[in-house]
């Protein structure tokens, strides 16, 4: 009953916590007691991980750490309790952001420089992991527990957590040399519909309504912008918007799409390190044709990939893909340049009238808003590039 009446008469006014030998912040509790399950408890641990029925027992060892080694806390032994959970079996610092829908980005350059990106703003966190080693532990902590490698030989990977519906990109020493860094990109447990895009002004109603009709008539449309520009939350509600019965095949570097819509087939490549033959997205594709699909959906065309989506589209199938190009107009040169990367010597006035034929919209995103929609009329024999046709333009 002395460990519970603890727990209740603590305030809540600070992180602090005065131990007997000196002062230390709430991180440093947090490992230290962390260590000290897994010495003595690592049995308890591991049960409370696989069910979480178990966790009152955890808790109850907690406790009895806290009060026989002596905390004082002036932060409250809940919010202590919360936060050894949340480095066991979340993500330590980072879980509160974790757990807020309107965070998009979380990211570290440093042990004590993060910032996050709500609703497409960068703004700067308190966060601070102490020192370069216990940052480099936790990154190496993340990365295997969402099956990846991280070390000095494999000092970069790309890994997803499915359950939080996350990707995350990791990099430690010697490919970094300013320290370990982390970048998470988050994807809502519950994706945003059309509706709630117009709320939140990334459409407005005459963008909605354009977008919706290329999207019924089955037009093959490329969403571009930089990273963060807000294009796979855009895409993401516009699979789920498709018929019912429409089969749609997903194929991604990494899981991001998470559609909500029945008849979705997904697929992710596999890495040369993951064991096996590797698998490439210009594979997926390939291989997509042959499987009788109504829509294919890349989530992103980054190279040799290309290639084999100007063959598919210019020959009737519809698609739906992202990119990285600063305007519409710069998409085709952008894909072309990529399928000459990925095939040698390809005829570049072959590959623009492919593009032509194939792709039948552009929409430009820049800081979670549409700002442009052009319609590929065809192709311009005289200049030998697209003809466009621009059907919106946001009111900025």
């Amino acid at each position: 009953m002395a460990v519970l009446k603890s727990l209740n008469t603590i305030s809540d006014n600070s992180d602090n916590v005065k131990y007997e030998k000196g002062s230390y912040s709430l991180s440093k509790i947090v490992t230290e007691v962390t260590n000290e399950l897994l010495t003595d408890s690592a049995e308890l641990v591991t049960n409370a991980y696989y069910d979480k029925k178990q966790r009152s027992c955890l808790e109850k060892r907690i406790l009895y750490i806290l009060d026989n080694q002596q905390y004082f806390a002036v932060g409250s032994k809940r919010k202590m309790i919360k936060s050894i959970f949340d480095f066991m079996f979340g993500y330590g610092q980072l879980q509160e952001y974790i757990e807020d829908d309107e965070i998009s980005d979380i990211d570290g350059v440093r042990h004590n420089c993060f910032s996050i990106t709500k609703n497409g703003i960068r703004i700067p966190i308190d966060i601070d992991f102490n020192s370069e080693s216990e940052f480099n532990v936790y990154c190496k902590l993340i990365a295997l527990r969402n099956g990846g490698i991280l070390n000095e030989n494999d000092n970069h990977c790309r890994v997803a957590d499915l359950e939080n519906k996350l990707r995350i990109n990791l990099s430690i020493y010697p490919r970094n040399i300013s320290g370990p860094a982390i970048s998470i990109r988050k994807h809502r447990q519950i994706a945003y519909n059309m509706d709630d895009l117009v709320r939140l002004k990334m459409l407005d109603t005459t963008c909605k309504e354009l977008i919706t009709e290329l999207l019924l008539n089955d037009k093959t449309i490329i969403l571009c912008g930089k990273g963060g520009s807000g294009k796979t939350t855009l895409l993401r509600a516009l699979i789920n918007i498709l018929p019912k019965m429409e089969r749609v095949l997903i194929v991604e570097s990494d899981a991001e799409l998470y559609p909500d819509k029945a008849n979705c087939i997904e697929q992710r490549v596999k890495r040369d390190n993951e064991g096996g033959n590797p698998i490439t997205l210009e594979m997926l594709i390939k291989d997509g044709l042959t499987m009788s699909l109504d829509t294919y959906c890349i989530g992103e065309i980054v190279g040799n990939e290309s290639m084999a989506f100007l063959n598919a589209c210019c020959c009737g199938h519809r698609f739906l893909t992202t990119m990285h190009s600063n305007k519409p107009q710069d998409s085709a040169s952008r894909l072309i340049a990529l399928a000459r990367r990925g095939v040698g010597t390809t005829d570049e006035k072959m590959l623009t009238w492919m593009f032509c034929e194939g792709v039948d919209a552009i929409i430009h995103m820049n800081k979670f808003k549409v700002m442009e929609i052009v319609c590929v009329k065809g192709y311009d024999s005289s200049n030998q590039e697209p003809e466009y046709d621009l059907i919106y333009r946001r009111n900025i």
